[in-house]
């Protein structure tokens, strides 16, 4: 069976670290789940796998961002340059 491609919401490439808004094919009807999700490419430990959220949680991923900016490291010249 051929696996069926995702529903891209928006024009975002789909890169890592890029995230890309993608409707949700098997959301069942008169339940709470997301009529989409946001997807997001990650790498760790050597291995890249997709990561997905609802818009609930990364908005509050965000929120935690911002309120705790010491906390997160800062990116090279380099690494900025190649994003």
């Amino acid at each position: 069976m051929a696996k069926e491609k995702a529903i891209q919401l928006d024009n975002e490439a789909v890169r890592e670290g890029h995230v890309v808004k993608v409707y949700n094919k098997r959301k069942r009807k008169f339940t709470h789940e997301a009529k989409y999700y946001y997807c997001i490419w990650v790498e760790r430990r050597g291995k890249e796998f997709p990561i997905m959220l609802t818009e609930f949680e990364l908005n509050r991923a965000i929120t935690r961002a911002k309120r705790n900016k010491e906390d997160i490291p800062e990116k090279s010249w380099l690494t900025d340059l190649t994003d």
